[in-house]
């Protein structure tokens, strides 16, 4: 009988250790993560990108919860290569952010744009980890794209295992390789929903 209550008692503490530790593992790694924020600083002002850009031309997302915008992309430009500077950031062989730009999009940065032939609102990313455009109000259109990752194309070092992909939502994607621009997305136009940089 002893040995009955033993090996019970023995399996309970078992099942609870094991469902102790099974829990954290079986969590979804999108639970744990911080989730990213549609608020964005502007003019010294907080903005909420999914409502509007309130004139905003250009929106650079630095982290999950960090977003700034910018009336112009020489604003834009002056304030990530003054971040680059203030922080010993460099990127890449052409040196700090903002000295090496494409079409308007600053080297290893990855940019969509809201029209054609790179025209329109920009949006800038440059980690690697799926964004909901719709935190920015940008879901449907996107036009056109800059990939200035993994090298510049003017000095050439690119890399091809920096691509960004477009995805519509419905499981078809847009790759988009290093060093590449699209300035017309022919079918794929206005249909991104989703952007891995």
């Amino acid at each position: 009988m002893r040995t009955r209550i033993r090996l019970l008692a023995s399996t309970v503490v078992v099942a609870l250790g094991v469902t102790g530790l099974a829990s954290p593992a079986n969590a979804s790694p999108s639970s744990q993560a911080p989730g990213e924020t549609s608020l964005a600083s502007f003019q010294g002002r907080t903005i909420d990108l999914s409502k509007s850009w309130e004139g905003a031309q250009a929106c650079a997302v630095l982290s999950r919860t960090e977003v700034r915008c910018y009336a112009s992309r020489e604003e834009e430009k002056a304030d990530l290569a003054s971040l680059a500077t203030s922080t010993s950031t460099s990127r890449g062989a052409g040196g700090p952010i903002g000295t090496l730009d494409w079409n308007g999009c600053d080297e290893d940065w990855l940019c969509i744009y809201e029209h054609a032939s790179f025209g329109g609102r920009k949006l800038s990313f440059n980690d690697e980890y799926w964004h909901d455009l719709d935190n920015w109000g940008f879901v449907d259109m996107t036009s056109s794209y800059t990939n200035n990752q993994g090298g510049n194309e003017i000095l050439g070092g690119c890399s091809g295992t920096d691509t960004g992909t477009l995805g519509d939502g419905a499981g078809n994607n847009l790759q988009m390789t290093d060093c590449t621009a699209s300035g017309n997305l022919g079918s794929y136009n206005d249909r991104a929903e989703d952007i891995h940089g």
